[in-house]
């Protein structure tokens, strides 16, 4: 009876609720931000706005409030604090290079998310390139096996499925289920119609659906 408890307990927390939704649960121990927001009466765009008029002070405030959730972001991509925390600077530096060209009132953040994203996708391309390097007889290295991921807790099995789903599926869910994004947001973000956001979300949730269940089977 306990195990059947147990079992009762891990379903319930699988599908959203109003008090607890799904995506509620994916975190990652160790990589999740931890920085506290700018809490500010300002608005990112009032602030950016600031900065782009000549005020600097606007640009710390602006950093406050956005790197939590850029971070957080970022960690989700790489995986990995150090490469995030990297990738956080250059999204801000190239923010504030490409200050001039911000359009008045336009929504901050899914500008700053697109510009990490892009900064990422750039390193990614780079360390490809890189990682192409011939071995001594001439020949490409062979990949090295991957040990199997086998999750315990179901927090540890919705980051794996997530992990799991296309890449098109997992990044409409991050920015609008996990980032916040709205729909149009996102769909700015990843250069794509709204219909095409939908659509990536609503297959990747069925398929975390399948892979949760699976595990709620087999535990």
């Amino acid at each position: 009876n306990s195990k059947l408890g147990g079992r009762r307990s891990r379903r319930s927390y699988l599908w959203a609720t109003p008090s607890a939704p799904l995506w509620a649960g994916i975190r990652h121990p160790g990589l999740d931000a931890t920085s506290s927001p700018e809490n500010s009466g300002n608005t990112a765009e009032q602030l950016m706005e600031r900065y782009v008029d000549g005020h600097p002070d606007a640009f710390d405030a602006l950093y406050r409030k956005l790197s939590s959730t850029l971070m957080g972001y970022l960690l989700r991509l790489t995986r990995n604090r150090a490469r995030a925390e990297d990738l956080l600077q250059i999204t801000f530096t190239k923010i504030h290079r490409a200050r001039a060209s911000y359009l008045r009132g336009a929504p901050v953040l899914p500008w700053a998310i697109a510009i990490a994203r892009r900064s990422f996708l750039d390193e990614r391309r780079a360390a490809a390139v890189r990682n192409e390097d011939l071995s001594l007889d001439g020949t490409l290295p062979e990949p090295r096996p991957e040990a199997p991921n086998v999750p315990t807790e179901m927090s540890d099995a919705l980051e794996l499925a997530l992990q799991r789903l296309p890449e098109n599926y997992r990044e409409a869910i991050e920015l609008t289920k996990i980032t916040g994004l709205s729909i149009q947001e996102a769909a700015a973000v990843l250069g794509t119609t709204e219909t095409a956001v939908k659509l990536r979300v609503h297959r990747g949730y069925n398929q975390l659906r399948k892979e949760l269940d699976s595990f709620t089977r087999a535990s």
